[in-house]
């Protein structure tokens, strides 16, 4: 299964040493590349953290929280939800080129004659996508672990009392019975910090989980458009689709935010709900402060963490079965 990939001991297919892996990474180890990308990373960095800057401060308008958590949320979340727009795109341009590239190449009718060639292929194509976008993946996810030690470092605020008062009337108080002589144990908060685990462990899964989805959905389209031009028109209709989607998404949650009678609760925790999973991958609940006005917003929002859980499970295990699917059509028609 891809989590076990991502968690466990790698495939041999998945390793660097491979033969095949090794010949689709080739080149991206020389040095003079490798600074010009560092470098040109550097620039970037500096200037999505400007743009972060300026936006967080309101065209320099005004300045930032003096609470240091709530400063760094606004000015990474820009900066970090385009790297992630970005991650997307190039996951997806790598990865439905595939079988094109390689039948241009004239290597694809040696590759389907021999044992398992066109399945071991996908499978390192796969693969060598996730170490293509591995500064990206590797700067986006960094990112998110800093933001989780913010609301760790915000769960210590009113004497380890924070995360009591976000949950007080959200989650029933029921205490456990404990020894005399010791303070007794809530329940609600117990829920309340295992429902919180499960955000931040989404949060973090939830780029990667999406990178795999995409890879194994981009090498299922190279199996159905293998001609170059049809195959740049879907890559280019399926990049209006998820700027579109992404875009929809982010304005609906926000001006729901600003506006929280505008839906009913129902259509409330949905809208939360696709804009945590598709919009910015639950970025925007990064914010253990935000995280809870939307808990007391919206009734049982508390689970969207768990929802959010959920649904990169489901990610991870469509990613397999996608690229199963894209396998076997390599397979049986070529």
């Amino acid at each position: 299964a891809m989590l076990e990939r991502i968690l466990g001991p790698l495939p041999a297919w998945a390793r660097r040493d491979h033969p095949m892996l090794r010949y689709e990474l080739r080149g991206g180890g020389k040095t003079n590349r490798r600074w010009l990308l560092l470098l040109g990373a550097g620039i970037l960095a500096c200037l999505l953290l400007a743009l972060g800057y300026v936006i967080a401060t309101e065209l320099l308008s005004r300045p930032l929280s003096p609470n240091l958590t709530e400063s760094v949320n606004r000015v990474l979340y820009v900066p970090v939800l385009l790297l992630q727009i970005l991650l997307g795109i190039t996951t997806l341009s790598i990865s439905i080129g595939a079988i094109g590239e390689i039948i241009r190449r004239q290597q694809w009718d040696t590759l389907r004659v021999t044992e398992d060639g066109a399945g071991l292929t996908l499978r390192t194509r796969w693969a060598a996508v996730f170490y293509r976008v591995r500064p990206l993946l590797v700067i986006i996810v960094g990112l998110r672990l800093l933001l989780v030690l913010g609301i760790l470092w915000d769960l210590t605020a009113f004497q380890g009392q924070y995360l009591d008062l976000l949950i007080s009337g959200i989650v029933p108080q029921m205490s456990i019975p404990v020894p005399i002589g010791q303070p007794p144990l809530d329940l609600g908060v117990v829920v309340g910090i295992m429902l919180l685990a499960f955000m931040l462990t989404a949060a973090v899964l939830l780029p990667l989980t999406s990178v795999g989805f995409d890879a194994a959905a981009g090498l299922l389209l190279s199996t159905l458009f293998k001609q170059r031009t049809y195959n740049a028109l879907v890559q280019f209709g399926l990049l209006l689709l998820r700027l579109f989607v992404t875009g929809a998404l982010l304005y609906a949650g926000f001006h729901f935010l600003a506006d929280p009678t505008a839906l009913p609760d129902g259509l409330a925790f949905v809208l939360m709900f696709f804009f945590g999973a598709l919009g910015d991958w639950g970025l925007y609940f990064l914010h253990l402060s935000s995280f809870g006005e939307i808990w007391a917003l919206i009734p049982y929002s508390i689970f969207l963490g768990l929802a959010l859980m959920l649904f990169a499970l489901v990610q991870a295990f469509l990613a397999d079965r996608l690229l199963l699917w894209a396998i076997h059509r390599a397979q049986s028609r070529g």
